[in-house]
């Protein structure tokens, strides 16, 4: 048989206050827990779906919304009037009917649209929106040109020998063959 002081020996005491103001606290973090992944993802601009519509007929591969988040956000910050560039380019692949960027890519017309045009596929293929020293790199191993050689090249610093064998010279990757 139990005797109070049984009880006491731990010094637990709950009262219904206790427990009600606990049960609160779990479901108010539940909840709070189940909304924050919406709060904590950036919403994406009104450019992002043109921009991915328009890439996903310039570049014939499987595009990676992140990383197309992240172009976005340069090209935006470099292309004043995006979003009207988008759409002209979104207008002539419509007229052409286009479902691959040989279908329309002729009748863009020569000056700022084609120019952007090429830099978007210049970007999915490289990770950086301009051939040059100082561009921002925005991806590296998900740039498509890195998925062509990614079996083939090895990384200068690590030797393809075998595991603990350092001493080995790496095979140059420089100069490149010139075809």
């Amino acid at each position: 048989m139990l005797q109070s002081d049984d009880l006491s020996i731990g010094k637990v005491q709950l009262s219904r206050r206790k427990v009600l103001l606990s049960g609160a606290v779990i479901i108010a973090s539940g909840l709070v827990t189940s909304v924050l992944p919406s709060f904590a993802v950036a919403q994406p601009s009104p450019t992002f779906s043109p921009f991915m519509q328009l890439s996903r007929l310039l570049v014939n591969h499987q595009l990676d919304d992140a990383v197309g988040q992240r172009m976005l956000t340069l090209l935006e910050s470099e292309e004043s009037g995006l979003l009207e560039k988008l759409n002209q380019l979104l207008a002539i692949a419509r007229a052409n009917k286009a479902s691959i960027v040989e279908d329309f890519f002729p009748a863009i017309p020569q000056g700022a649209l084609q120019e952007l045009a090429h830099k978007i596929i210049f970007g999915w293929y490289t990770g950086s929106l301009a051939p040059v020293r100082t561009a921002k790199t925005f991806a590296y191993e998900q740039a498509l040109t890195w998925h062509t050689t990614l079996d083939v090249i090895t990384i200068p610093s690590y030797g393809i020998s075998g595991p603990n064998n350092w001493q080995r010279a790496n095979t140059p990757v420089l100069p490149v063959p010139q075809f």
